[in-house]
């Protein structure tokens, strides 16, 4: 049997890769769209992530999912449940749809791949080309630094809605207690009053 040593670790050359499989999605409307016990996003990764780990080789040993979580913080529960995996078990790939599942912010992103370089585990996308190599690289900071900008101009776009529709008297989210939500359509669009 040919075995080597990786980080402490006896790998056997011959049996197929160990893979790694990370989903989510950031709201809990996405994890049950469409009545679905997933919402149609975590089956769509889930299904691009094992085509991927069939055309690298490997055999998918694991999946981590977070259903409802932001990624403008690694405080999530499945990704910290995957990190303290791979620093305890021998793993040659972890598989994402898209960078921007791991990470929405590049120190989060940063500090993500270095576990994962420390633990020996290459990351994959399914949509990107990154890699070790210098251009794959470079990718991989180009992407997680878009990642970021994405979330946080969309921050800066909700708020500025919501400061919009109040100064047009409207209120922002639901009413409160004791008020009703009602909704009626004004020439072709839908306005929300609240009485």
């Amino acid at each position: 049997m040919s075995r080597r040593h990786d980080q402490h670790r006896i790998i056997d050359d011959r049996a197929p890769a160990r893979a790694l499989i990370y989903l989510r999605v950031s709201t809990k409307e996405q994890a049950e769209a469409g009545g679905e016990a997933e919402g149609y996003s975590i089956p769509a990764q889930r299904e691009a992530c094992r085509r991927k780990a069939e055309a690298l080789g490997a055999v998918v040993i694991e999946e981590f999912a977070d259903r409802g979580e932001s990624a403008k913080t690694s405080a999530r529960p499945e990704l910290q449940r995957m990190l303290a995996y791979v620093a305890e078990n021998p793993v040659a790939y972890l598989i994402v749809h898209k960078v921007d599942r791991l990470a929405r912010n590049r120190s989060d992103d940063v500090q993500i791949h270095m576990a994962l370089k420390n633990a020996g585990v290459t990351l994959v996308s399914c949509s990107e080309n990154i890699d070790e190599t210098p251009s794959g690289m470079l990718l991989h900071g180009i992407m997680s630094s878009i990642a970021e900008f994405y979330s946080r101009n969309l921050a800066n776009e909700v708020i500025k809605g919501s400061v919009q529709k109040a100064k047009a008297g409207g209120t922002i989210g639901k009413a409160p207690t004791g008020y009703l939500n009602v909704r009626k359509i004004e020439n072709g669009r839908e306005v929300a009053l609240r009485g």
